[in-house]
């Protein structure tokens, strides 16, 4: 059975409020439940209003946004973090948060936070805005990726990476953390697209949150393994025979 997303927006700047109010509204598969300029009172009236998703603004004043997020009862429902400062949203991973939004908000990324929210909570969008976003996103899955590169969006952008530049992956609730040689980046990404994504004869999945090239792993003790970047990656124990087996075709004693 369809039904809408119940919203509730907590933003104590009355013009980021006002246009996230006016994006709800414009989505019919929406229904906003309350708005609130202060967390604290939010904090107490909003588990009886069951919402489907919070926007949440990471500055406040006496309540700050990741303070709400850990104070809230468990399971909470999916969060959207609003803020100005990018490097705030690392913040909010392992808190569980399912997408953020960098202020100014544009109304185009509002609606694929919306989609991301839907895939969470498993709830038949009928929307036409968010429909020709899936179908966009199913033409983008069905296109031929390139041999030796792929693309990651990064914030505002699309940044062309090397496979071979790819020292490994970690996994940050539903972000990903790319390892670079020299500098790492974060993608709105989850592994089991990433891993489909990858070359499976250049790269192996040693655990539920890493993914490492094979020509990055310089040592195997136990089950650490030490990355050419300096790293220690646990091999979870689903993964051990795996990187065994792989690893024997180098075995040369």
């Amino acid at each position: 059975m369809n039904r809408k997303l119940r919203c509730a927006i907590i933003e104590d700047e009355p013009l980021a409020q006002e246009l996230l109010e006016k994006y709800v509204s414009r989505v019919s598969s929406l229904e906003l439940i309350g708005t609130f300029d202060d967390a604290i009172i939010a904090f107490d009236v909003l588990p009886a209003l069951s919402p489907d998703v919070i926007f949440l603004d990471i500055n406040m004043p006496e309540m700050t946004g990741i303070e709400f997020l850990k104070a809230y009862q468990v399971p909470h429902p999916a969060v959207v973090m609003t803020t100005a400062n990018p490097h705030h949203a690392l913040d909010g991973f392992d808190l569980g948060v399912t997408d953020y939004l960098l202020k100014p908000i544009t109304y185009d990324r509002f609606l694929k936070a919306v989609a991301r929210v839907r895939e969470k909570v498993n709830v038949t969008e009928t929307g036409p805005y968010l429909s020709a976003i899936e179908s966009r996103s199913k033409v983008h899955e069905a296109a031929t990726v390139p041999s030796d590169f792929v693309y990651f969006k990064t914030d505002k952008k699309l940044e062309q990476v090397r496979f071979d530049d790819i020292v490994y992956a970690e996994a940050l609730s539903d972000y990903i953390k790319i390892h670079l040689p020299d500098r790492f980046f974060i993608t709105l990404l989850t592994m089991k697209k990433l891993e489909e994504t990858l070359p499976t004869d250049r790269f192996i999945r040693i655990h539920r949150s890493h993914i490492i090239q094979l020509r990055h792993i310089k040592m195997i003790e136990g089950n650490t393994v030490f990355t050419s970047d300096g790293q220690e990656l646990i091999i979870g124990p689903n993964y051990r025979e795996v990187v065994k087996e792989v690893l024997k075709k180098w075995l040369v004693n």
